[in-house]
């Protein structure tokens, strides 16, 4: 296989944390990470939502990661927004615990998740060993789809 066909597969994610387990998105799906901003609550929403945030004039709804993956881990952090490409999620982030690095994967190491390897496989799209750690991929789509967004 030549080295441009190599490098066709390759993917890159931008990992972050939540409750002490590493997750990343597609690179290709984040639009920037920003500090937490204020956030003005929304009435009767689902646990999952935080609120909505301004960002640059922009407004978006920020959906909880810790919430929708049923993570207890109450340890302090500084919490940071993945803002989400519009093509992906219209005017939506993500509230996570700690941003990570990008990483670029090959291709053929992303694994289906099995039973037992991730809290809410619903909203995984695979998972890859990576240095000693599981990195749990998630599809955007079905995490802002479990709030009806």
């Amino acid at each position: 296989m030549s080295e441009s066909a190599t490098l066709a597969v390759d993917r890159q994610f931008c990992t972050f944390h939540v409750g002490g387990q590493l997750f990343g998105l597609d690179i290709l799906d984040v639009r920037e990470i920003v500090d937490l901003q204020p956030m003005t609550p929304v009435a009767h929403a689902p646990g999952a939502v935080s609120g909505y945030v301004n960002i640059r004039g922009s407004i978006h709804l920020v959906l909880c990661l810790r919430h929708l993956l049923g993570s207890n881990d109450d340890t302090p952090v500084k919490r940071r927004l993945v803002v989400l490409k519009p093509r992906v999620v219209e005017s939506c982030a993500l509230l996570v615990d700690r941003i990570g690095d990008i990483v670029t994967v090959p291709g053929d190491r992303i694994e289906v998740a099995r039973g037992g390897m991730v809290a809410d496989p619903a909203l995984v799209a695979g998972v890859c060993h990576l240095d000693g750690n599981l990195l749990v991929v998630l599809d955007p789509r079905r995490v802002a789809a479990t709030i009806g967004g």
